[in-house]
């Protein structure tokens, strides 16, 4: 089976290893932390795509990235929306992205462990695409 890449595009440097350990216990090891903008561009515009872009409701650019983000498979929202700015998830479904899933933080890990299973479904060699 394909391993999935996915990004991780973390509001707070925090946060960074607690998702990327998330991430690896659920056995996905094809996993980068991009540091800003211009490194995410960077990733973004290599082959193969993105499988999966992780990102926070706090992220400061984060409509920015949405814009970006038709370069990757599906979209999955950790945190909530700060007051008075967008809600990143709804904003992606509304440009069409798909949203694996939107969870709080601290991770829900039975959600997480499920919205990470489907990724790696659809990368599976068997998957119809």
């Amino acid at each position: 089976m394909r391993q999935p890449y996915v990004l991780i595009h973390p509001a707070r440097p925090s946060h960074q290893i607690p998702l990327h350990q998330a991430c690896n216990a659920q056995g996905l090891f094809n996993v980068r932390v991009t540091l800003d903008l211009a490194d995410l561009d960077t990733c973004l515009a290599r082959q193969p795509r993105a499988d999966l872009l992780i990102l926070e409701h706090a992220v400061s650019d984060g409509l920015a990235v949405l814009e970006r983000a038709c370069n990757t498979r599906a979209v999955l929202f950790v945190g909530h929306a700060s007051a008075g700015s967008p809600n990143l998830a709804t904003e992606a479904r509304r440009r069409g992205l798909w949203v694996l899933a939107d969870l709080p933080w601290p991770l829900p890990v039975g959600r997480w462990h499920r919205a990470l299973k489907r990724i790696q479904t659809v990368t599976s060699p068997t998957h119809a695409h």
